[in-house]
């Protein structure tokens, strides 16, 4: 027969030394320090400007030149002569001084007869251009003003 002793209780004392305190004040202090970074990063972020963009949607409509298109989202892509009309195709927009502001692509197109509608988005356009023009591919770019820029800009190519 073989004997086993079992442990000692171990008994927990609570602690008297005055451990406590010092640990509980410097917790307390962190999370104020933490919360006044935080009031502070809250209150600077109210006072920066912000840089107001907006996005310049639109349509260009391309009358007597449209090819079916084998591009999902495209229904239709340019055609005689207008080929360069096709998905995916660069959209700019400038300032009156020519500089270019941002630039966006043709998204999707539907097809209405003879006519080929494209849809576009340019984004993150800055407000406060001194005008703003509009360039599909190569072709050449037509102005607008600022309120007409946000509504949306609507284009005709061909006849």
């Amino acid at each position: 027969m073989t004997t086993q002793f079992a442990p000692a209780p171990v008994e927990f004392a609570p602690q008297t030394d005055g451990r406590f305190w010092p640990g509980f004040s410097v917790g307390v202090c962190a999370a104020t320090v933490v919360a006044g970074v935080i009031a502070t990063g809250s209150l600077l972020s109210d006072r920066l400007p912000a840089t107001s963009v907006f996005e310049v949607n639109g349509t260009l409509t391309v009358i007597g030149g449209a090819a079916d298109s084998a591009v999902p989202g495209f229904e239709c892509a340019g055609d005689r002569g207008f080929d360069d009309v096709a998905p995916g195709a660069s959209v700019s927009v400038s300032d009156r001084d020519g500089a270019v502001l941002s630039t966006g692509l043709l998204t999707r197109s539907v097809r209405e007869g003879n006519f080929c509608t494209f849809f576009f988005a340019v984004p993150d356009v800055p407000h406060g251009a001194s005008g703003y023009a509009v360039q599909i591919t190569h072709r050449g770019s037509v102005s607008f003003d600022e309120t007409d820029a946000e509504t949306g800009v609507h284009l005709t190519l061909g006849r």
